[in-house]
């Protein structure tokens, strides 16, 4: 969401309300990469010809653990592909493998006859693609059924962060560490377990076979075991039912000693299990409640019931200890990160509960969306991100609508995908991707959160049940299919004729529409300017860039065209009144002075200024009676501001005093990016410290109402965004220096640890920090100690959080070396770095000597190779909360024993980008103060204030 670095600016976790640091996406969302400027046509080796394909695998794994002593933690494959020439000619099979050893490769004709392979190299392996190329003496007969044969050997990683076949570990009911096997193949990882033809594209059968000790008894798959066989040594073999034909990256298997179903619901076909590890029996219900309800919906929304889409599916979902990403969405056992599934009110934060509603919204969706359709390449990864993100929080409000999580779409996903949109090196929906770096980034901003606004933004302009039809016809005119943008275009086109839905808009065409909204980067800024005199409203669009150096490309969108007047406030038809196809465009209405507001609920993809006069009517009203304006269009309004100050498109004078109407907000929706677009201007300002203590004081006193309003605890029978709200705006606070917070927060935590008081989860976030940030070694053991004798993985990322708040150098060197530690899990590594960072401005110097120090243990521990780069990310990150004197020491070291890592150039451009914000908060800090003094007309703050929030600012 973040990544765009020189765009949008190095400084990473600093949105003090993100949820989790930005490389730990809750969906199977990795880091957007700097795509390179490449074409098909240059880098399309790394794709698989089309001539072959297989029809079916029937593949053996021998999984070893331990007991091994030779080769400890690997597996024996051995497998049977039926595969097919689909062109004439053909004297090579090229399929995909990343595995440590071919043994053995052989080809049998239809008649079971050995088909004659090349004698001096029967194949060829290509490591830098992962291929595996067959030399054959003869060309294949066109059409006719061939098996190949490979026996082949390899280890499970370790950890799951590089993915494919890999072991974790957890603790069992009796303090015994267990160590487990499984699976994560999204999106060209299955390689890593058996060859194969890993593109979305080749879609096949596959029956799965396991041997493993006797003892792993916990074992599960994509289907059910058909037979298990006892084997010589103690050790069984599970035969599983065949899949559907499918892709590669959907399969999957977990073989555990432990693990069980903890909870099940036997009412649906097939029943829906929760399944983790034997100690959180009792504690998947309310995972249960998500996927029974979820599946319920899907089956009555795409009218294609689970049970039908193949008899041997399963509706699994597994809670594992260990997960590169949030979930994934394989075929009749959905993986999630243990945090999302192991819920309980007493011992879990709200923010998480929130998440895991769309998180498994989100994977049952792909069931449809992904599983029975499948993009037919990565460059195409929207059709099934996008629409399993939209699914996420529009199909789960429907079946959980206390979490309001129609709106909250508004923070997650469009408010991401514009901010991140407005680099110039964005990418459009339909990217065209090769090699394995630019599809591991086209999982990102772009694909999830880009495609889920667009579809909105096509819900809102054609109908819910004209967009609900064209579901259908998509998934009924694709079953098993691999599909691309014209397939999913002409589903809508259907409809959309059926329906007549947009028969209103004149001059419309729905083909550009989509065209243009699939296959153009960026999105617009719309400028609207009202004749008060003689009446209309002039629209103007163009590409909006976050940077004002960037000039205009003078692309044109097909801009939805929504708003409401102060005397036509309806701010729920979402319907557009009509498209605006041309650069420029004239609204007709009556002079009156009065505000407009465009773009209603921020539903389109486009953010939107307005003239002077204009802006001063919203601020009045904003000021006056706030509620007049929807609270998402506050949002917006918050939102577009700080973009809009930061393009140079608004003066901050005029920014800040539309923002004053703050002082009186208490809404989730309008603070939420607040806090954001406040944090970015803290980030800035951190290295001018009393600018930065001033500008603290004037937030803090805009906060003061809805302190007050949300108080420190929560109420028994609060609503969820309230709960969501306190959260962020204590943390918020907490960090900015508010006493009451702190001193709050303190005591709760206090109590805790002496007297074993419970905390509500829904305010241990800041609890925790402020307990340890204020505390001392006492403080800082007793968690450490509850975190290791934790049963809940969400409670333990903040207690991390919390631990990451030390003051004592000596303290954090400890936490930050915890990091290099079995306790702190692969996946929560990189995030409990940062976490250190975020503590205390002075935590960077102290965590500069570590990175000094610990350098090759970080590489090692982190996994530099994985694909979310996490040691990429934790040296970059170093930089942007270094002060100049950290900066140049980094650099010296970088330069004098880093040159040659891979780290070295992104560290270096870092640093360059961390200098330049330094010199943006001196060379702006006094405009900043300037503008935020002039709109603050009722702030007074009493120098008593200020001493303390500037005595904080060097503590914090």
């Amino acid at each position: 969401m973040f990544w765009l670095w020189l765009t949008l600016g190095i400084v990473v976790l600093t949105t003090a309300n993100a949820e989790h640091p930005f490389w730990i996406q809750e969906i199977e969302e990795l880091p957007d990469l700097s795509y390179s400027a490449v074409s098909r046509n240059t880098e399309n080796v790394y794709r698989l010809p089309e001539n072959v394909v297989p029809l079916n695998y029937d593949i053996y794994i021998d999984l070893y653990f331990a007991e091994r002593q030779d080769r400890p933690f690997s597996y024996d494959g051995l497998e049977f592909i039926t595969i097919q020439a689909r062109e004439e000619n053909v004297t090579n099979v090229i399929l995909h493998s990343n595995v440590d050893q071919i043994n053995s490769v052989s080809l049998l004709s239809e008649n079971e006859q050995l088909f004659p392979l090349d004698t001096d190299e029967p194949f060829t392996l290509v490591p830098q693609y992962h291929f595996l190329r067959l030399n054959l003496q003869q060309a294949l007969d066109l059409g006719s059924n061939y098996t190949l044969i490979i026996n082949y050997t390899s280890t499970m990683n370790e950890g799951p962060m590089k993915r494919g076949l890999w072991r974790g570990w957890y603790i069992d009911d009796e303090g015994v560490e267990r160590i487990y096997a499984g699976t994560h193949f999204q999106p060209y990882n299955a390689r890593q377990a058996f060859p194969c033809w890993d593109e979305p594209l080749f879609k096949a059968v596959f029956k799965i076979h396991l041997s493993k000790p006797s003892s792993y008894s916990g074992t599960f798959s994509n289907t059910g075991v058909e037979s298990t066989d006892i084997l010589p040594n103690n050790r069984t073999q599970d035969n599983f039912l065949e899949t559907p034909i499918m892709s590669s990256y959907l399969v999957t298997f977990l073989v555990s000693e432990t693990f069980q179903v903890i909870a099940s619901n036997t009412s649906l076909t097939p029943p829906v299990r929760i399944i983790g590890r034997s100690n959180t029996a009792g504690l998947g219900d309310h995972a249960l409640d998500l996927t029974v309800k979820m599946t319920e919906h899907f089956n009555e929304y795409f009218q294609i019931p689970y049970h039908t889409l193949h008899p041997n599916l399963l509706n699994d979902h597994i809670a594992s200890p260990d997960w590169a990403s949030a979930a994934t969405e394989n075929w009749g056992m959905v993986s999630y990160r243990e945090l999302y599934m192991i819920i309980d009110p007493r011992e879990t934060i709200m923010s998480v509960e929130h998440y895991a509603a769309t998180l498994v919204s989100h994977e049952l969706a792909h069931k449809w969306f992904g599983n029975l359709i499948t993009c037919f390449w990565w460059s195409n990864t929207w059709i099934n991100e996008g629409f399993a993100s939209y699914f996420g929080y529009m199909s789960a409000h429907q079946m959980f609508p206390k979490y309001d999580l129609h709106e909250h779409f508004n923070t997650r996903y469009i408010h991401n995908s514009l901010s991140f949109d407005s680099g110039q090196s964005t990418v459009p929906l339909n990217h065209d991707v090769n090699t394995p770096a630019q599809v591991t980034g086209h999982f990102g901003t772009i694909s999830y959160s880009k495609g889920a606004a667009f579809l909105k933004m096509i819900e809102d302009m054609i109908t819910y049940e004209t967009f609900r039809k064209a579901c259908q016809y998509f998934l009924l005119d694709n079953p098993y299919a691999a599909t691309d943008q014209y397939d999913l275009y002409n589903a809508f086109a259907r409809a959309i004729d059926e329906d007549g839905t947009l028969s209103e808009y004149s001059n419309f065409n729905f083909t550009d529409y989509y065209r243009i909204w699939v296959n153009e980067a960026g999105y617009p800024l719309l400028t609207v300017e009202v004749d008060y005199e003689n009446g209309g409203m002039t629209l103007t669009q163009e590409r909006f860039f976050l940077s004002p150096s960037t000039s205009s490309t003078g692309q044109i969108y097909p801009i939805p065209i929504t708003y409401a007047t102060e005397s036509g406030p309806n701010f729920s038809n979402l319907k557009p009144s009509q498209m605006m196809t041309t650069q420029r465009l004239v609204i007709p209405k009556e002079a009156a002075d009065e505000w407009v507001i465009f773009n209603l609920q921020q539903h389109g993809h486009y953010r939107v200024n307005y003239d002077r006069k204009t802006w001063n009517l919203i601020s009045q009203a904003l000021l006056d009676d706030p509620e007049s304006i929807h609270y998402l269009n506050r949002a917006q309004i918050v939102n577009d501001v700080f973009a809009l100050m930061r393009a140079q498109k608004l003066t901050y004078d005029v920014g800040f005093d539309i923002l004053k109407f703050l002082s009186k907000e208490i809404n989730y929706h309008v603070w939420n990016p607040a806090i954001s677009g406040y944090t970015w201007l803290r980030n800035r300002l951190r290295y001018v410290s009393e600018s930065q203590a001033t500008f603290d004081s004037y937030i803090l006193d805009y906060m003061s109402q809805v302190i007050n309003v949300l108080g420190y605890d929560p109420d028994s029978n609060e609503s969820v965004t309230t709960t969501l709200t306190r959260q962020e705006i204590m943390h918020f606070a907490c960090n900015l220096g508010h006493e009451g917070c702190r001193q709050n927060s303190r005591n709760k935590f206090i109590e805790m640890r002496d007297n074993d008081a419970w905390v509500d989860p829904r305010i241990r976030r800041h609890v925790y920090i402020a307990g340890v940030r204020h505390g001392g070694q006492q403080d800082f053991e007793f968690l450490l100690n509850r975190f290791r004798n934790s049963n809940f993985a969400n409670d333990q990322l903040e207690m991390l959080r919390g631990l990451g708040a030390t003051r004592d150098p000596q303290l954090l060197t400890r936490y930050v070396e915890l990091t290099l530690e079995n306790a702190v899990r692969s996946q929560d590594k990189a995030t409990s770095f940062n976490y250190a960072l975020l503590g205390n401005p002075e935590n960077a110097n102290t965590v500069l000597q570590f990175v000094k120090n610990r350098i090759n243990d970080i590489r090692e521990a982190y996994v530099q190779d994985a694909p979310p780069n996490p040691v990429h990310t934790v040296l970059s990150n170093l930089a942007s909360y270094l002060d100049e004197a950290g900066l140049v020491e980094y650099e010296e070291w970088l330069r004098s024993t880093q040159s040659g890592t891979p780290q070295f150039n992104s560290a270096i451009s870092a640093i360059n980008s961390a200098r330049n914000n330094i010199n943006w908060g001196r060379d702006n800090a006094d405009m900043i103060l300037s503008a935020v003094r002039g709109s603050a007309s009722t702030v007074t703050l009493s120098s008593f204030l200020l001493t303390a929030i500037l005595l904080f600012a060097f503590v914090f």
